[in-house]
């Protein structure tokens, strides 16, 4: 297996996929380390569905297309063109070997309430006090990337479909206390993998403070 750092070097974005569908060892420990990951005030307030139902997928597919066809009808033309570009892009979820639906149930946040109470307005306490939960979530996809990446596998992190959300809470019989974060694509690489998109240098992103 390779090291840490190693993986997080060579990790890339990947969107195409293999017919290769991972067993329920290696999707129970891409999950798994999901579940070991840090959350706000150790709450743990999150639930993964790993889909490998072509149907399912394809419906979920279905539905972030009209999601799309709907909001074009709602603006300009040279905006709805644009939009149309995306429509690919927010799709292709349908194809991978295992996309898993990563869910927040809702928890309170006790410093919220407090200074909800004390009078802090909701844009004040929103600069104060970060989405700690939305936060713990990003680290628990993360793990699954990297634990992906681990084990062979490539993955795409995707916010766009999620659009779709209230259709997707019917097809998947999601809880009401339950929220869709973002879906992960997981799959063997198909062909070359592709040039890893560009990254800032260290330098423009970090500064030390003596």
């Amino acid at each position: 297996m390779a090291e840490l750092f190693d993986i997080i070097d060579n990790r890339k974005t990947i969107r195409k996929y293999d017919n290769y569908i991972p067993n329920e060892d290696e999707i129970k420990k891409i999950i798994d380390s999901a579940r070991l990951a840090p959350s706000a005030i150790n709450a743990q307030n999150w639930r993964f569905l790993a889909i490998l139902n072509k149907d399912i997928k394809n419906e979920m597919a279905d539905c972030v297309l009209k999601k799309y066809d709907e909001i074009m009808q709602k603006v300009d033309t040279e905006t709805a063109q644009n939009i149309s570009r995306y429509k690919g892009h927010s799709t292709f979820f349908k194809d991978a070997p295992l996309l898993i639906v990563c869910l927040e149930k809702a928890a309170l946040s006790f410093m919220g309430g407090v200074l909800e109470n004390a009078g802090y307005s909701a844009l004040e306490i929103a600069k104060m006090r970060p989405d700690s939960y939305l936060l713990s979530m990003g680290g628990a996809v993360e793990n699954m990337i990297l634990s992906a990446s681990a084990l062979g596998f490539g993955s795409c992190w995707m916010v766009a479909p999620v659009l779709a959300e209230a259709d997707f809470r019917k097809i998947l019989n999601i809880q009401d206390d339950e929220k869709i974060v973002t879906l992960l694509t997981i799959g063997k690489p198909l062909g070359d993998n592709p040039n890893r998109m560009p990254k800032k240098t260290l330098d423009e992103v970090m500064e030390i403070i003596r």
